[in-house]
């Protein structure tokens, strides 16, 4: 299990740059076979180019570094792990805890900060968490708000602060969504893009792979069903999950967690009061008398 996974944001060998760049070759090719007059003004227009996407990542980027340290140190301190780093640009945000059922999460418990995996019910922005290491506890104020925030379908690129470009999350719709709201769970209508409910979902599991017993291959098939279900056509659908399955979280291919060995105090809408996973129990037996 990977507590603590390094922290790795280059500044030139990153996403970003390698995507404008077969976009440029791209360009010059055609200018090369077609239009011989324009290889030297798309090689010139190059330079502005890089500089607005190299720029946003330069200024400012020793203050990100330290705040995102400053979070993975307290995340360990208190939670014994920290996630996944996430680069963003953070475009959109939820204020209420969403939540998402799928049977193929029964039986697996992870509790996080961000995310919640409890008996095949997954909970994204669950509230602020009192932790106790010691005691091997975790409880939830559901109803006090917090935001979480994600970028949508990656990649998006900043440019020049002006505007955001990248995979696109296509056009606003209504859907309905699950939320826990004055300790029920209940039906709440979004007018959002077509996919942000599955990248939504899909950015919190991958954000966790390290830690939650949430396989990549999950989460990719997860993010696949959503899309369909969210009304997304099926060929587009399916080059997005091809994206996320050749090129998302290669890292995390072979991950696999156990369940958490937190025992969760807050009931659950819809759950009996939690019972610590057996296998929680039992884990934790052993290292007590050991």
């Amino acid at each position: 299990m990977q507590r603590h996974p390094p922290l790795h944001r280059p500044l030139l060998r990153h996403l970003d740059n390698l995507l404008v760049t077969l976009l440029g070759v791209a360009l010059l090719v055609l200018a090369w076979l077609f239009l011989d007059e324009a290889v030297r003004p798309l090689l010139i227009g190059a330079i502005p180019v890089y500089l607005g996407v190299l720029l946003p990542r330069i200024v400012g980027r020793d203050e990100r570094l330290r705040r995102v340290e400053a979070a993975r140190e307290r995340s360990v301190r208190e939670w014994g792990f920290c996630s996944r780093d996430r680069n963003g640009p953070w475009i959109n945000y939820i204020d209420f805890p969403l939540v998402c059922e799928d049977p193929v999460f029964k039986g697996r418990f992870f509790y996080s900060e961000w995310l919640v995996v409890h008996d095949g019910r997954i909970i994204i922005n669950p509230g602020p968490a009192q932790v106790d290491l010691a005691a091997g506890t975790v409880g939830y104020d559901f109803g006090c708000t917090r935001t979480y925030a994600w970028d949508g379908c990656s990649p998006k690129v900043p440019f020049f602060w002006i505007a955001t470009l990248g995979t696109p999350d296509w056009w606003e719709h209504l859907e309905s969504v699950q939320c826990l709201r004055h300790g029920q769970q209940k039906e709440r209508v979004m007018f959002w893009p077509v996919a942000h409910h599955a990248s939504l979902v899909h950015d919190a599991l991958y954000q966790f792979l390290n830690v939650a017993p949430v396989t990549k291959a999950e989460a990719d098939e997860l993010f696949h069903r959503m899309l369909l279900e969210a009304g997304m056509p099926r060929l587009v659908a399916w080059i997005y999950r091809f994206a996320v399955v050749h090129g998302g979280a290669r890292d995390m291919r072979h991950q696999r967690n156990p369940n958490t060995s937190l025992r969760c105090l807050t009931p659950l809408p819809g759950f009996e009061p939690p019972q610590e996973p057996l296998a929680s129990h039992k884990a934790r037996s052993a290292a007590l008398q050991e």
